[in-house]
């Protein structure tokens, strides 16, 4: 029984999956299982995760009918074997210490269930200069603030950066939706009562500056605000004192697909497209001063004056 159980649900990668698998099977870890989940993908990506099993015996492969990054990861975790899980995205790709590291943080804090390292988004592969370690224990009241990012966190939503303690994961299921990690990472943290935090950077989401029609704002990027609506509902009942927060986060929303809106274009011979922007546009000029005092880069507070604007 491998230690780890790494999932990577796949599908139109072919141009990246390589990458991914490579940076996995470099782990100083060596201890784990990698299950390559390909999500009915259309190009050679099914093909390329056969001739990887091949290569290497730790490598598993289930194929499946599409359904999602969420419903990939689910098949993934009902195979996994390993005491601990572990994501990557098979576009993204990890430094080769990466699962070593938060093993070895589990292993040093018993107490914890989930060990997270930090992030890099970028387009390019690049020499990474590591700050100075610094180690956090969170309890459940920090990790509920920093879920809310309460004292103006990045992102933190990502369930890839992460290595999870199966026992926590009884009955646990992603959604099959847009922005399941938001939902998951929510379940995640009412799950755990202590979470261990490196700032090492060890993990490496990439964005395809060039992908533009990939990346074009679609009518189902609206399940990002049903997300929020739902974890509103689930504050009300699991951490009422969160439920200001909440609400903030939902607003964050608007202003999120507005914004994506505005970088990333969108159909603007679909007169939907335009009623969209319109209401988002709306609520975010509703809600500006609430987004202009809360903690967030004057990166982001520069776009919030521009997308209310044009």
């Amino acid at each position: 029984m491998p230690e780890i159980s790494i999932i990577v649900p796949v599908y139109k990668v072919e141009q990246y999956l390589d990458r991914c698998v490579n940076s996995i099977l470099a782990q100083t870890f060596e201890d784990f299982e990698l299950i390559l989940v390909d999500d009915g993908s259309p190009d050679r990506c099914p093909d390329m995760c056969d001739e990887w099993s091949k290569r290497d015996k730790r490598i598993r492969v289930i194929h499946k009918k599409n359904g999602g990054a969420g419903s990939a990861r689910n098949f993934g975790l009902k195979e996994a074997i390993g005491k601990y899980i572990g994501f990557v995205d098979s576009d993204d790709w990890i430094d080769k210490n990466m699962f070593q590291s938060l093993y070895n943080l589990l292993k040093k804090y018993p107490d914890a269930q989930i060990a997270q390292c930090d992030f890099l988004i970028t387009h390019k592969e690049s020499f990474i200069v590591q700050p100075e370690e610094k180690i956090q224990i969170f309890e459940k009241k920090d990790m509920l603030d920093y879920f809310y990012r309460i004292n103006g966190e990045k992102s933190n939503n990502g369930v890839w950066n992460k290595l999870i303690d199966k026992r926590i994961l009884k009955d646990f299921q992603f959604q099959s939706i847009v922005n399941e990690d938001v939902d998951a990472s929510y379940d995640l943290f009412m799950r755990t009562q202590n979470m261990v935090i490196t700032n090492q950077i060890y993990y490496f989401y990439f964005v395809n500056n060039f992908g533009v029609t990939r990346t074009c704002f679609k009518e189902r990027d609206l399940e990002y605000l049903d997300v929020w609506d739902r974890i509103i509902k689930r504050t009300l009942e699991d951490s009422p004192a969160y439920i200001e927060y909440a609400k903030i986060g939902r607003k964050r929303a608007n202003f999120t697909l507005l914004s994506r809106m505005f970088i990333n274009g969108y159909d603007r011979k679909n007169p939907e497209m335009k009623n969209i922007k319109s209401r988002l546009k709306k609520e975010v000029r509703r809600d500006f001063f609430t987004l202009l005092r809360w903690k967030m880069p004057i990166s982001r507070k520069l776009l919030l004056f521009v997308v209310c604007i044009i």
